[in-house]
């Protein structure tokens, strides 16, 4: 007798073949295009620190000073790197995520957009202006939006952004933060961005300068909490892609980042997942 699974099992059989398939694919796209990207070399970490050797990973050194893990070969093109075609389509389907189209509806099914939104309704003001940085797929700010806080968005690429406006309906300006022309703000969100900033303390240091006294600034990023060996233990893989992360933070490091902006830490245990940190800042 034929059972419904008998039928069903080669189209799983089928589906599975072609994600393998297709994310090899992707694969060998994203390593072709970053070939194309060019490279620098640094020697010391944001904090002046020396970097020391890191027997983890090639790529990445040890700062002695702060702790952070510092990309000693980072990528020099950021706005070739974070284009919507390279990130938002092949190296998100290389690491087997959806592209930009598809991506709110995955924030919703896997409960970040649930715990960001908790996270702001802990943490920041209940209305006022609020900026996001790295704000794709533009989804949180609709949310925010909707509740009545006065939304702006930035994104490295202007198609990116453009697609944003259209489909979500917020307000997102192009390039590259710092160095982007916006308003003061009551709250700052930055969700798995300051790892890709070359300059993680002067980043800090605008985001201080934006917030109104008492603004709360929300940032989400790698930081190693755990003392795990390999750092950040199962998720090591992830966390080190050293096309796109160029510091990985330690609560050392966050501290004197927060020293030198003029911010205060007021929680620093929270977490959406491994090597997705959060930390809260407030403006003094």
């Amino acid at each position: 007798m034929i059972r419904l699974r008998h039928i069903l099992h080669p189209i799983r059989c089928a589906k599975s073949l072609y994600g393998r398939v297709s994310l090899a694919v992707y694969r060998h796209l994203a390593e072709r295009e970053f070939r194309k990207v060019r490279r620098g070399h640094r020697d010391r970490c944001w904090c002046g620190g020396e970097l020391l050797l890191f027997k983890w990973h090639p790529s990445y050194g040890v700062c002695g000073n702060c702790g952070c893990y510092v990309n000693r070969r980072p990528p020099m093109d950021l706005q070739q790197l974070y284009s919507s075609r390279l990130y938002w389509h092949i190296v998100q389907n290389c690491h087997g995520y959806p592209p930009i189209e598809q991506r709110a509806d995955l924030y919703k099914r896997d409960g970040r957009l649930d715990y960001w939104l908790e996270l702001i309704q802990r943490y920041g003001p209940p209305q006022g202006t609020v900026i996001e940085v790295g704000c794709a797929p533009g989804i949180l700010l609709a949310e925010l939006q909707a509740k009545g806080y006065k939304c702006i968005g930035v994104e490295p690429d202007e198609e990116t952004a453009n697609w944003i406006r259209q489909n979500m309906r917020v307000n997102v300006r192009a390039g590259l933060f710092p160095g982007v022309e916006l308003p003061n703000c009551e709250l700052f969100l930055a969700f798995d961005v300051i790892e890709h900033s070359p300059n993680p303390d002067q980043f800090m240091q605008e985001v201080a300068r934006l917030l109104n006294p008492g603004g709360i600034a929300i940032i989400q990023t790698p930081i190693e909490r755990y003392g795990y060996d390999p750092p950040f233990g199962e998720a090591f893989r992830s966390a080190f892609k050293e096309y796109e992360h160029l510091f990985l933070f330690a609560n050392k490091a966050i501290e004197m980042l927060a020293e030198r902006s003029g911010l205060e830490i007021i929680a620093a245990d929270e977490r959406l997942w491994l090597h997705h940190e959060v930390c809260v800042f407030r403006r003094l």
